[in-house]
């Protein structure tokens, strides 16, 4: 699927984090687009531990694409749904953002952000240079991890597999780049079948030139992926992050 510029431009009408307003109340009703769902159920019995951005709701029929929209002159993107709803775009879009360490300035920063009602922050992870002697991190759901404690990477003979395993939680997360054409795939356990798809991460494959279409970088979400959003967009933005880092 290649976006046109003209049908993000439609849409999007977002500003950082600090620069938001509230926008009105809404009621479950009046979405078009569910927002993700993320039961406590997840986290063991009686768990109160709710992750920002999700509530209990009905989770989409079916799956929705979301695209990574670069924003001008700043070193951030927009992941929003392609919604013809202004609204809908707004509650169901996350603010990404990538800064150096002041103290290690070869080391980089991803901080994300969920917009919607609460403009809650949601986490972020820190990646160095390879030959770097830091360690890599991960802050999520209130708590910070070396990267390697809640993603391991597994080399197979024609395709590599990433687990990730949040420290805090009773489910993981399978990815792999098997599907072919530098796309990974995410699933709820090493059955890589379609009932067990909960998403694929889709970079932009077209060089930009006069007259072509603008191609993103695409997140389609599965009902079932919604149930865990926040967990599949971390990890795959980390996954990426590793997989490019030079």
């Amino acid at each position: 699927m290649i976006i046109t510029d003209t049908e993000a431009s439609k849409t999007i009408r977002l500003f950082p984090p600090e620069a938001i307003s509230r926008p009105p109340s809404r009621t479950p009703s009046e979405s078009h687009i569910p927002p993700p769902v993320h039961p406590s159920i997840q986290y063991g019995p009686g768990s109160s531990v709710v992750p920002p951005g999700y509530a209990t709701t009905t989770k989409p029929t079916e799956s929705i694409t979301y695209i990574f929209e670069p924003r001008q002159g700043e070193n951030s993107m927009i992941l929003h749904p392609l919604a013809t709803n202004e609204q809908d775009v707004i509650d169901h879009a996350y603010y990404i953002s990538v800064n150096s360490n002041c103290f290690t300035p070869s080391s980089y920063i991803t901080s994300i952000w969920k917009y919607g009602r609460h403009k809650n922050f949601v986490g972020d992870f820190e990646i160095a240079a390879k030959n770097s002697k830091s360690v890599d991190t991960v802050f999520f759901r209130g708590m910070e991890h070396p990267i390697e404690e809640v993603l391991v990477t597994s080399s197979r003979l024609f395709y590599t597999q990433w687990t990730w395993k949040p420290a805090e939680s009773h489910f993981i997360l399978y990815w792999d780049d098997s599907l072919g054409g530098n796309s990974i795939a995410c699933f709820k356990s090493k059955d890589k079948t379609n009932s067990n798809l909960l998403a694929k991460f889709i970079p932009r494959t077209h060089m930009r030139r006069p007259g072509r279409e603008i191609e993103y970088t695409r997140l389609e979400v599965t009902p079932g992926g919604h149930e865990l959003f926040e967990d599949v967009l971390i990890s795959a933005l980390i996954i990426e992050r590793l997989r490019t880092n030079t």
